[in-house]
């Protein structure tokens, strides 16, 4: 009998330090399910939420969610998942999200991306007002969105997985808002980014035509040359474009473009650093981001450089100038692609 007790002990103990066997059916302040939180985090062990009594309840959210062992020492996975607000352009413009050519777009009605570590889902235009503002206090024709976001701190997973729980979380923070659609739509088709490849002297990036301009190529080879590229799939809907540097410094210059109306908005092309071209052809942000009119659609062409990239380059003057050839020949390149018109920037 004593033995039959042990085992008994030892079996329970087992179900509920290394399984999720009778575990929280909601997370999240329920932003996420329990079932969700093991398609995500497929392991073994105890999943479990930071959040609070309270915490989540409104349309801005932040929790983590881990999945942990402490019987046959799974590796243990962790999860963020939370709400934010940037710039519509955020997942071209900014450091965060580096690498924006290997992650999976969504496509159709949906506005996102995911990769096997980490994705972003709009939420829809009307939540703008009702979350952006509302929640942040951030004026409704500002180019400030929200989203949802989430990243895997430890652990891979599927990209369709991730994007299933982004969209059902994008679309309960929408409800609590009150500015959801009636009802979750279908999970979009992901395009699959391509892998890593060389890079065509005459057609970078897949583009025809599009070429780096002599300022923007290290002149000393030993330190730095251009290595390898990755795209997010042929350029319709929104594109990303990654050129890798081979040597010690790993420097990364990257292109993207867009013709989602959820990012290319007015916000966007109303926002602080950009400036009407003089020919007419629509707005520029200096050398980095531009938003043409091309034909009955707006585009939006934007390059991104790390920091490393100028030191390749070891002269200051020389790094504006390569700054400016490299955005004009892709913009020029870019362009003749969806019909946009030769655009004349202004000089320096």
């Amino acid at each position: 009998m004593a033995g039959v007790s042990v085992a008994a002990v030892v079996a329970g103990l087992f179900l509920w330090w290394d399984t999720n066997v009778f575990g929280s059916t909601e997370l999240c302040a329920g932003k996420l399910t329990g079932e969700q939180a093991e398609s995500v985090l497929d392991t073994r062990g105890r999943i479990s939420d930071d959040a609070r009594k309270g915490d989540g309840d409104g349309a801005a959210f932040r929790c983590t969610v881990s999945r942990t062992s402490k019987v046959t020492g799974a590796e243990e996975l962790e999860m963020v998942v939370s709400t934010d607000v940037n710039t519509a352009d955020f997942q071209f413009n900014t450091h965060v999200w580096k690498n924006a050519s290997g992650m999976s777009i969504l496509s159709g009605e949906v506005t996102g991306a995911v990769s096997g570590s980490r994705g972003w889902v709009l939420l829809p235009e009307k939540c703008r007002k009702e979350v952006a503002a509302v929640v942040w206090g951030i004026p409704e024709d500002s180019d400030q969105v929200p989203f949802v976001r989430a990243e895997l701190k430890k652990g891979t997973v599927e990209p369709q997985k991730l994007a299933s729980v982004l969209l059902d979380t994008a679309h309960k923070v929408a409800a609590t808002a009150g500015c959801a659609a009636d009802a979750p739509g279908p999970l979009p088709k992901l395009r699959q980014p391509t892998g890593p490849e060389a890079i065509p002297a005459d057609s970078v990036c897949r583009i025809p035509g599009f070429r780096l301009p002599e300022s923007a190529v290290p002149k000393d080879q030993d330190t730095a040359r251009l290595e390898e590229q990755r795209t997010s799939g042929t350029p319709s809907g929104s594109w990303a474009c990654d050129l890798y540097l081979s040597g010690e410094a790993a420097a990364q210059v990257s292109f993207a473009s867009s013709l989602d109306p959820a990012i290319v908005n007015d916000g966007l092309k109303t926002s602080t650093g950009f400036r009407e071209l003089s020919d007419g052809t629509g707005v520029a942000d200096g050398s980095r981001r531009a938003v043409l009119k091309c034909g009955t659609k707006d585009v939006y062409l934007g390059v991104r450089w790390d920091s490393v990239y100028p030191q390749t380059l070891k002269d200051t003057y020389r790094s504006g100038q390569a700054f400016r050839d490299v955005f004009r020949a892709f913009v020029d390149a870019a362009g003749k692609q969806h019909g946009c018109p030769a655009v004349q920037f202004p000089s320096g």
